[in-house]
């Protein structure tokens, strides 16, 4: 059966195919070596031991199924996420589902300090000096995409190009080739998109924070994992309340992404720092 995940990928080579014959990758990477050094998202993210779960904010206008504001205002966006307590922002660039675009990406990076995570369905190098280019801190990579050779190009391709790459698993049986390849920031995400069908629309609103207390009871390796010095765990979607985040709190998770109840909260100020107390 084909995914929505397959669907995006087909999309994405098209994409890439098209901005590629006016930019060429290596116009990219030209430019890249010029640009200046983004922020360091694993230090913004990292838990740093005062009792509270950091929060990446997300702007995202849509998804499959809802609308979260008719009308994407970035700059008014970010500057609500900073004062709320974020400690980084994803910013969502994909245009067909999800309402996003690398010019909010830019738009976003010229407003605020806080690192940003480029949130895509990201197949290969030239999506990474895309996001590289308009600011991002880190991109992040699904496990889905990739075998384990081609993950590790792809994360050697973000070292090069001084981002951070964010490698995320939304089925156990990702896990496996996510760990072997040993990133330093592991995102879980609690909804299964791996899993959802080609059509999301009906789909697509599924999952439970529970995912990811689940894998870390059932997952010795993501222990073991968590063990080593530096490492940093996420816990991404389905993370729209207090004690949601109080959840989380019961592992050693650094931070959580949250995107619709952030985008949807009539006080976003107040949402994030109520859920980044877990109160």
């Amino acid at each position: 059966m084909r995914t929505f995940l397959d669907r995006m990928r087909d999309l994405k080579n098209q994409e890439i195919l098209q901005r590629s014959a006016d930019e060429p990758l290596e116009a990219l990477r030209e430019k890249a070596l010029d640009g200046q050094c983004p922020s360091n998202f694993a230090e913004a993210v990292k838990d740093k031991g005062n009792g509270l779960l950091e929060i990446i904010a997300e702007v995202k206008a849509r998804a499959p199924g809802r609308v979260n504001v008719e009308s994407l205002a970035p700059i008014t966006v970010v500057r609500e996420y900073a004062q709320g307590g974020a400690a980084a922002v994803s910013v969502l660039t994909d245009q067909s589902w999800f309402g996003g675009n690398l010019d909010t990406l830019s738009e976003v990076s010229e407003n605020t300090e806080l690192p940003l995570l480029h949130k895509e369905f990201i197949v290969s190098e030239y999506q990474l000096l895309e996001g590289r280019l308009r600011g991002a801190s880190a991109s992040l990579l699904l496990a889905y995409y990739f075998d384990q050779k081609e993950l590790k190009e792809m994360m050697e391709h973000c070292h090069r190009w001084q981002l951070e790459p964010v490698v995320e698993c939304s089925l156990e049986e990702e896990l496996p080739r996510a760990l072997e390849a040993n990133p330093k920031i592991l995102m879980i995400n609690n909804r299964p998109i791996a899993a959802i069908p080609e059509e999301p629309s009906k789909t697509y609103q599924q999952g439970s924070v529970e995912v990811t207390l689940d894998w870390w009871d059932k997952y010795e390796e993501i222990r073991e994992w968590k063990e080593q010095p530096g490492k940093i765990l996420i816990s991404a979607s389905c993370i729209d309340e207090p004690y949601h985040v109080q959840r989380l709190m019961e592992i050693p998770c650094d931070a959580c992404l949250v995107g619709n109840s952030a985008m949807t909260a009539e006080d976003r100020v107040s949402h994030l720092k109520s859920l980044r107390k877990g109160s």
